[in-house]
């Protein structure tokens, strides 16, 4: 098993330089690329191959490996070529990718490359150096017929135990993974079931799965254990868990060689890089119980926890569809008031070479397994409101064994937990900072502190459920939600005295885990806001709003990283799934040079001469869909009748199109882009394919056509104007302000790709180039005959400096209303709103935790543009977001508004129009309805005609029936009497439906098809 997280196979970056011949000197050597691959040792991953003119050596490496190959031309027909061969072999953005550019660049991220290739004789050292730049440590680079693995950079950490080390305090010492951050990658899978465990080690990231899942899109996860890449996210290998076993405990460590995992018979050890089993070690004859509680590693000796045999919690496989989990009842095993998954009584210790038993010993009374760490020798425990004791890690034999009474009241009982404000019962409450004891979590009544000499009470505070994070400069408590707790700001203390001092007046989120680094705490923001960084130098406060911290980890800091997620919930979020972020270059090359001189003209513009494109054939036709959602103000409309009988005109098979874009149509022509960056043409009278043409990256939203051109927005980070009747590519501008791919999703992509699609009006072109707004967003109008720019905004990813950095991301499509461009801008800033004329940004952000929809579609509601809740980047089934409901199907023009959704499509009345379900708790009055109709499960596509409204969806079906049924249907504009159905073989992509000036219908699907209906 080694693939990117549930789908699509990702990147092995091969870096093939100098490679001048027909025949590839490689293959001329008589090396295969069976034999490169044996010599590598790297079948999945990423990689970039230069200059193999013919990409017969990047096909071979695809056919024969899980790898997706980068291959980096200098030559621009070379590299037409390529794409053109590729796109013939089905090969072309989904498993190798083809850019241009020069051998001393190239077109990646630092340490993401998983192997690297120079052919040449001989490679210049500065072509050398640009290899070793984008190989990971560990991977391996060939170089002029030799072989070079990259060392680990100095400094590099592991969070090789749950809380990073054994002494539970969730600190990295990494020296690598300092502010500033850019993205690394982002990787599925989008949502994993509870609870989740977290190690990382050896530029791995390890991940255990546990038994509970709410809702289907968690159930591939359940009771699963999975290695990833640390530099590009590819999941290398996974195996299943053992069921009934909460894994939410101390009982998971990792080294650069070895994953250890216990459960209620053994700790099994696995081969890190294989998963292969390597081993076990069971508890002595002699111990209490079997079962394994609580485990550490110091050096080769393995120390551990065992117990009796505990209650065996059901998998849980859920159907909830609505958002969010509960919290109580969760599952009978989480529920139970007496936590046997904790408790053991035998402390042993195992030298791992010999797998020995060096000592055991028992204890007299139940020692909670939440509740033990080891630090400076010492094995450090506590047997609930009984004692705290220390044994001496070395021999086992008790130091000393505290049942202080003010001690043991000071700690007290445990409060009751298992909500969302508090955290989960599972999770470890004792930590050792400075030769302290400290107290505290979601179980605890009180902060409390007790000396590691003699276990005696030092201090202690109100409120115990605060998240620690010790550092050399103190402990820092980070208090629950203001809401429920407005005296519990995060503080810095004194750990020896527990003396204040810092007030840093700020409060951490809900049940996410603190975590710190070598210059920063990390905790969730509250309310659902995202993730907040203190800078511990001058303490101030970063937000990053677009993703939040996984529920049981926090964010880990290791090889050099940051990693965030994958988590369960349905936050208003705009990034999920598995994210790693890596240091960004301290001087800011994406804000410097000219953007101006990123317009690339045409190879040829000889073709062009002859042939003008301002309009050959006119303008669009009254009916024509020229742009997404028909207009710039995403009516969803055309002036036309809707047929009373329709009747399939031709079909374009499953796959004729990778992931496509909503169609869209203009003087009998319909274009269509896909996920694999194919932009293809077609006659609407009978589906002919006219041309096809690609791009380096996968296309979000549809083509725009605008006076004779088509253009493009691409996942690769250009702007791409192409001719309408032949498809020649006229001239195209990078939006992204440096080249520089990532794995996205099981995608390479730009950090900055056009995802926002291109928006025409009046021979001026808009477009936004971006993901995430602490990666920068850039926002351009250029002139749609030249390419010419007229303005960019490159500020608006940052709208308020000092305050946190809110900012706008591109999460979604442009819309025109008057003079304000607005953008879909994710879960911080959205809409984001520009002066069409100036480019100048309109948002004023005066809350620094401002929140807003986080969905990629904008519409006109009333009087106001909103966002709504279908995310950008995930999985192709809708799941509904908290906070801000959705999704939204609509449509208006000529006074009518219809609107569509779950369960429902309707016709609105234009009075109520303006209203609309603001959040979860529908706080807001729903709209009137003028007539309804319940026939969908979901509306995905709509057109509104002068007469009649078509939507396109999934439609109920009779209990029993398990088959999906997809279909189109026509409703009166008048009454919402319905006048037709037509079935249709695949749920249609996202507002994949088209008119066409002679009244068809155009469908995409979202298994590749194309689909045309016209008048019976």
């Amino acid at each position: 098993m080694c693939r990117p997280a549930f789908v699509r196979p990702l990147v092995l970056a091969w870096a093939i330089l100098g490679l001048q011949s027909a025949v590839h000197p490689l293959q001329a050597a008589g090396l295969s690329a069976e034999a490169i691959l044996r010599e590598l040792d790297c079948r999945c991953g990423i990689a970039a191959l230069v200059d193999d003119r013919e990409a017969s050596l990047a096909m071979e490496l695809a056919r024969r490996s899980e790898l997706l190959v980068y291959l980096q031309l200098d030559n621009e027909e070379d590299t037409a070529a390529a794409r053109r061969a590729l796109e013939d072999a089905g090969l072309l953005n989904r498993r190798v990718y083809v850019e241009h550019g020069p051998k001393s660049r190239i077109h990646l991220a630092d340490q993401l490359a998983d192997a690297v290739i120079a052919c040449a004789a001989q490679t210049p050292r500065e072509a050398e150096l640009e290899l070793l730049r984008v190989l990971r440590p560990g991977g391996k680079a060939w170089i002029a017929g030799k072989v070079v693995t990259k060392s680990q950079p100095d400094g590099v950490d592991a969070w090789s135990h749950p809380y990073h080390g054994p002494d539970n305090n969730p600190l990295s010492t990494d020296s690598q993974a300092k502010a500033p951050y850019r993205s690394q990658f982002l990787a599925e899978p989008y949502y994993v079931p509870l609870p989740a465990v977290t190690v990382a080690a050896g530029g791995r990231v390890f991940k255990a799965f546990g038994h509970v899942g709410f809702k289907e899109r968690e159930w591939p996860w359940l009771n699963t254990l999975a290695a990833f890449n640390g530099y590009n996210g590819v999941v290398l290998w996974r195996r299943g868990l053992t069921e009934g076993f909460n894994i939410h405990r101390n009982t998971m460590i990792a080294d650069e060689y070895t994953l250890y995992l216990a459960d209620d018979v053994s700790c099994k050890l696995f081969d890190a890089a294989s998963g292969k089993p390597a081993g076990e070690i069971v508890a002595p004859p002699e111990a209490s119980g079997k079962v394994w509680k609580w485990m550490a590693l110091c050096g080769d000796v393995l120390y551990a926890m065992t117990g009796a045999e505990e209650y065996r919690d059901a998998t849980l496989r859920g159907k909830k569809t609505s958002a969010g989990w509960p919290w109580r009842p969760m599952t009978e095993g989480y529920d139970r008031e007496e936590a046997s998954w904790a408790r053991g009584a035998t402390f042993f210790a195992t030298e791992l070479p010999t797998k020995r038993v060096l000592w055991r010993q028992d204890e007299p009374q139940p020692v909670d397994g939440r509740a033990v760490c080891m630090a400076d020798g010492k094995l450090f425990f506590y047997s609930d409101r009984r004692y705290l004791a220390c044994r001496d890690a070395r021999t086992g034999g008790e130091l000393w064994n505290s049942a202080d009474r003010e001690l043991l009241e000071a700690i007290g009982e445990h409060t009751k937990n298992q909500i969302w404000h508090r955290g989960f019962s599972t999770q470890s409450y004792l930590m050792y900072a400075d030769g302290v004891l400290l107290f505290a979590g979601p179980q605890r009544t009180n902060l409390v502190a007790a000396s590691a000499d003699r276990g005696k009470l030092l201090w202690q505070r109100p409120d115990g459920n605060v998240q620690l994070v010790a550092r050399p400069e103190g402990l820092y408590a980070l208090g629950g939600a203001p809401d429920l707790y407005p005296r519990s700001s995060t503080k810095l203390l004194n750990p020896r005295t527990g003396e204040v001092l810092a007030d840093l007046e700020y409060h951490r989120g809900n049940c996410t885990r603190a975590t710190g680094t070598i210059d920063s705490v990390f905790c969730r923001v509250h309310g659902n806001r995202g993730t907040m960084r203190l800078n511990v130098a001058d303490r101030t406060l970063q937000r990053f709003a677009v993703m939040r911290p996984d529920c049981h980890g926090g964010v880990i800091a290791a090889n050099g990283l940051l990693y965030w997620g994958p988590w369960m919930c349905d936050c208003n979020l705009s990034l999920v799934g598995f994210m790693g972020l890596g240091p960004a270059p301290r001087v800011a090359a994406d804000r410097s040079g000219d953007a101006a001189d990123r317009l690339e003209p045409a190879v040829d513009r000889s073709k062009h001469a002859a042939s003008p494109v301002d309009d050959p054939l006119g303008a669009p036709l009254p009916g024509d869909w020229p742009t997404y959602r028909a207009d710039n103000r995403r009516s969803s409309s055309a002036p036309l009748e809707i047929a009373r009988q329709i009747k399939p005109m031709w079909q374009l098979p499953a796959r004729s199109i990778n992931e496509p874009t909503a169609p869209v149509t203009c003087r009998g022509r319909l274009f269509v882009a896909g996920g694999d960056g194919a932009v293809a043409c077609y006659t609407t009278d009978d589906g002919k394919p006219l041309w096809k043409t690609c791009t380096g990256g996968a296309v979000f939203f549809p083509p725009t056509e605008h006076a004779g051109r088509v253009y493009v927005g691409s996942g690769d980070g250009y702007l791409y104007a192409f001719r309408r009747e032949s498809g020649e590519l006229d001239w195209r501008f990078r939006a992204a302000p440096i080249q520089r791919k990532i794995p996205v999703y099981g995608r390479l992509m730009s950090t900055w790709p056009v995802a926002s699609g291109v928006l025409a009006d009046r021979g001026v072109l808009y477009a936004a180039a971006g993901i995430a707004s602490y990666d920068g967003t850039h926002v351009y109008s250029l002139d749609a005959k030249t390419g010419r720019l007229r303005w960019h905004n490159d500020a608006c990813g940052q709208l308020a400096p000092g305050q946190g950095n809110p900012g706008v991301s591109v999460q979604g499509h442009l819309l025109l209303e008057g003079d304000v461009l607005y953008l879909a801008g994710g879960s911080a800033v959205s809409p984001a709103m520009f002066d069409a004329g100036s480019g100048r940004c309109l948002n004023e952000v005066a809350d620094p935790l401002c929140t807003a929809p986080r969905g990629r579609d904008l519409f006109l509601v009333g009087d106001r543009v909103v966002a709504y809740d279908r995310i950008l980047y995930s999985p192709k089934q809708y799941w509904q977001g908290h906070f801000y409901t959705g999704p939204l199907c609509q449509a208006y023009g000529n006074g009518v508004t219809v609107r569509g959704g779950e369960q429902y499509v309707a016709r609105i009345d234009p009075a109520s129009a303006s209203r609309w379900t603001r959040d979860l708790w529908h706080t807001e009055v729903p709209p009137k309805r003028l007539w309804q109709s319940d026939c969908f499960e979901l509306a995905q596509a709509v057109v509104l005609g002068k007469d009649a409204a078509v939507f396109a969806g999934r439609m109920k079906t009779e209990a029993g029936v398990s088959e999906p049924c997809y279909a189109m249907a026509a409703f009166a504009n008048s009454d919402g009497s319905l006048l037709w159905t037509e079935p249709l073989p695949a749920m249609p992509v996202s507002f994949g439906l088209a008119t066409d000036a002679a009244g068809r219908l155009l469908v995409t699907t979202e298994d590749g098809r194309i689909l045309c209906f016209g008048k019976k």
